[in-house]
């Protein structure tokens, strides 16, 4: 074999290995710690990070976008939020019914307090904030920064009256069980 060929060869496999290591880095490491048990009966506790890595040009939630990460809680249940923004670019969480995030502006959040605060100008790095899913159907967290959830900055949320306890599922993949 050429020499040249053989250090282009060995360069480009090398170059493919840390490339496909490089993207594994960036998947979310453990779905499991987006979702857990809270302190009190029919609690979830919810983590939410803007800009976990670089999927969807940062626009992505956990990692996720356009939906592709579905939370699942019982109705009736409380949830507590935790929403920390990872990035230097202003971004916030505010849940409302799915069909908005086909919207420019997502508007005022479903539930009262369901958002971190002023989303549409979201400037915190991090916030808390508390809500009870009182009603079944679908919704989604969204950024609430002008245009974010129009660009796929959202994660899927089903209130649901059958399931028995919160769930977190990518893509379709078998759920994460809130412990």
């Amino acid at each position: 074999m050429d020499r040249r060929l053989f250090l282009s060869a060995t360069t480009t496999c090398l170059l493919g290995a840390l490339a496909s290591a490089e993207a594994e880095e960036k998947k979310p490491a453990d779905e499991a710690g987006f979702i857990s048990l809270g302190d009190k009966p029919k609690t979830v506790k919810v983590l939410i990070i803007a800009t976990y890595n670089d999927a969807n040009h940062g626009m992505n939630f956990n990692g996720h976008f356009k939906g592709r990460a579905v939370y699942t809680i019982p109705t009736g249940w409380t949830v507590e939020v935790q929403f920390k923004n990872a990035s230097p670019v202003p971004h916030s969480v505010v849940v409302v019914e799915e069909e908005k995030t086909r919207k420019m502006q997502v508007g005022d959040p479903y539930w009262d307090g369901a958002s971190s605060p002023d989303p549409t100008v979201a400037i915190a790095k991090q916030a808390k904030f508390t809500f009870v899913a009182d009603e079944s159907g679908d919704y989604a967290f969204v950024c609430g920064f002008p245009t974010h959830c129009l660009a796929g900055h959202w994660l899927g949320l089903e209130i649901s009256d059958e399931a028995k306890a919160p769930v977190y599922t990518v893509d379709g993949e078998e759920p994460v069980e809130a412990k």
